[in-house]
This record gives structure tokens, sequence and C-alpha cells, in this order.
């Protein structure tokens, strides 16, 4: 019998069938590890900080633990990966390797079942006791709203979402993830498949079956959190199922309810492979969609891209009836809906004909639609043919 105000839509039941018919649901949960209860000494601006004046801190608002879901499923050993990272990791590497003043955790929300969402805050709450009344670091709970669209109208990037408080009472009861019109059912593409693919390594990979045991248990305890009603009142949810908010406007409406004091952070707005080319930031400066007082800062810079240079060149360009058409090589870019149509022009008998030219002409329309896929659009190529198109 599900609790009230859930509901289960038809693939989350089957997943939740698989589970209760399969051992792995009696793998061991995935804990958060266990601070290591020794204080790093302070650095001197850190301690000044504390004596008056203004000084320099350095910190990190966007760090991921394998309590979300591609950071797991990398860290297993059939995917090559060093063993699970958990939140105390987190915390001792902020502190003895990174030597960070500030941090936050910011697992996408998705992944963020109730049980590690209140693991989370515990071991966040571990991090800054170590300490005592001078912490060596201090950490912030968060996670990420992480939004994927396949057009640019619908696609609005990721944002770190920040509380300054480490009680309940200062906390929300849930994360809130993100619906992505990649999925009727706001389950990562990928993250589905590797499941498939643990279920088959079961059998045919030996050498690692504990870890696809592993991974199977973690997707199947991930997928089968129930979606919360859409339309019951937040102080009537249970804490159990997933909250979702579509859009930037439904994410700042739903954090509204939860808590009065939080900091959102966008980044991912214009690169990285889930962005359909095209997509920028301007619909989310105007009216609901931007939310001055708690919006205040953007992330410009990490291991993804760059968006601190402006660049006039893009994957798509749009005509004067605003549809996009494939733009040619220009300042060294090559857009990737080119280079498809490059690839077909290898493969012509004559390329110079008329009928090669059309074909070209279709290959680059098709990327162009295919946006963030358009690899997909082509079979039998390999990743060298289509060079280093999208990059730089």
């Amino acid at each position: 019998m599900r609790p009230p105000n859930v509901r289960l839509r038809r693939p989350e039941l089957i997943i939740l069938l698989l589970c209760f018919g399969l051992a792995a649901c009696d793998t061991p949960y995935e804990d958060a590890g266990k601070v290591t209860p020794i204080a790093r000494a302070l650095d001197s601006s850190a301690a000044g900080a504390r004596s008056g004046g203004k000084h320099i801190l350095f910190g990190d608002l966007h760090v991921h633990t394998t309590y979300s879901t591609d950071a797991f499923q990398h860290s297993l050993s059939f995917y090559g990966g060093e063993g699970a990272q958990p939140p105390a990791d987190a915390c001792d590497y902020a502190r003895f390797c990174s030597r960070l003043d500030f941090w936050s955790i910011n697992d996408h929300a998705f992944s963020l079942t109730p049980e590690r969402w209140a693991a989370t805050r515990q071991s966040l709450r571990d991090c800054n006791a170590v300490g005592g009344d001078e912490p060596d670091t201090v950490a912030f709970v968060g996670y990420e709203w992480t939004q994927n669209g396949t057009v640019p109208d619908t696609h609005y990037g990721h944002k770190n979402v920040i509380f300054p408080g480490l009680s309940d009472a200062d906390l929300p009861r849930r994360p809130i993830a993100a619906a992505s019109d990649l999925s009727n059912f706001n389950v990562p593409l990928d993250a589905a498949g590797l499941l498939l693919e643990s279920i088959k390594g079961l059998f045919q990979d030996e050498g690692h079956q504990q870890s696809h045991w592993r991974n199977l248990h973690y997707s199947l305890t991930t997928f089968t959190v129930p979606s919360c009603e859409d339309d019951v009142p937040f102080g009537e949810l249970p804490l159990d199922c997933r909250e979702v908010a579509h859009n930037p406007s439904e994410l700042f409406e739903r954090l509204r309810r939860q808590s009065d004091d939080y900091l959102v952070i966008p980044h991912g707005t214009s690169w990285g492979l889930y962005t359909p080319p095209g997509a920028n930031w301007r619909k989310q400066l105007v009216g609901d969609m931007h939310d001055p007082d708690h919006q205040t800062l953007i992330e410009v810079y990490s291991g993804h891209g760059n968006s601190e240079e402006y660049r006039s060149w893009g994957g798509v360009a749009y005509d004067e009836n605003n549809r996009a058409y494939c733009p040619p090589p220009s300042d060294g870019y090559l857009p990737c809906c080119w280079q498809a149509g490059e690839i077909v022009r290898a493969n012509c008998a004559d390329p110079d004909t008329a009928a090669c030219e059309a074909e070209v002409s279709q290959a680059r329309a098709n990327a162009v639609a295919a946006g963030p896929s358009a690899h997909l659009t082509l079979h039998n190529v390999t990743q060298e043919d289509w060079l280093n198109c999208g990059g730089l």
C-alpha cells in the first residue's frame, strides 16, 4: 500500500516490482562515511579573518559526491572508477587536500533519496563539528537542480541551491529535483541504460559482479522514490516523495514555501553536452523566471566550460524568420552540424553531384534538429570522424 498523496507512474511501478524480485535489494546501503576526527591547523587567511578586517577566503560552492548518480556510477570498478567518495570524503578532501575555508555539497537533487538527503545533512554537521569553536572549514548544505531541455526554449540549465543553516529547522524537508523533457518520468537516460547494463553484467561479468549489484541497488533505490503530487499543498506532502519543479519560476516558488534564506547559483547555461545549440539565458532574466533576492551569483567557469568569454559564433544560427540553420566554420570553431555534412560528403560516390550536395544539406539539417544529440544522426561513424566539432 503506497503512502497518500503520492503518484506511482508506470515505469516507477515496473522498477519497484523488479526491486522486490531481486536479491540486490538486500545490498548494504551506501552510507555517508566517517569524517576524520582531526582538526586541520588554520591557514593564516582563515585565522586572520577571525581576528577582524578583510581577508580573501577560498571556497567551492559546487561539490559532488557519489550520492550523485553519475559520480556513483563512474566510481564503480566496471567503469574504471576508484570507489565510493561519500560526503565524509568530501569533507576530508576540502580540509586536508584543497584546504578550503568554505564549501558546499551540491549533489543532483534527483539522486537524493530521503535517506541520502538525511545522511548528507548529518555528515556536514559532523564536518563542521570537528573544529569545535574554531572550525577548520565551514560546510554548507545544498543540492543541484539539474534541468535539461531538448530545444533552447525548454532548456534552463542547472542551479545550485545552498542553505546557510544546519539544523532541521533551517533546512528543507526535501531537495527539489528538475523535470526534464528528455524523459517522461524524470529518470536520467544514461542512468537507466547503465542499470540495464548492470542486469546483464550480473550474468556476464564475473570480475565485477559486486559492482553491478551495487549499481543495481543504487539505481533501484533512486528510481523508486515516488513523485509528489503537483496539486497537494506543500505542508501535506509526505517526507518520502520526490518534489519536482519544471522551470525556474516553479523552482523559486517551491523554494519560498520551504525556506526564507537560501542562495541560488546558476551554471551550465550555455555549454555542456546537455545544452541544445542556440540556448541562452535571456529568458531567465525576466519576470518570475528570475529571483533577484536569492539568485545573486552565477558560476562562470568550471571543468565543464567557460562562460566568462563572449563568443559571437555558435553551434547553430538563425535566419530572419528565426529558423535555425547550420553556420559554416569560423574563428577556429567547427559546428558539429557542419561536420555531419562533411562526413556524408566523404562517403558520396561523386562529391561534386547535386545528389551528394542534397545529402550533405539534409545531414546538416538533421544535426541542427538533433541539438546536443547530433552525433546520433549518423551511423557507422567513429568519434574521430567528428574531429573537434563543438569545441576549440
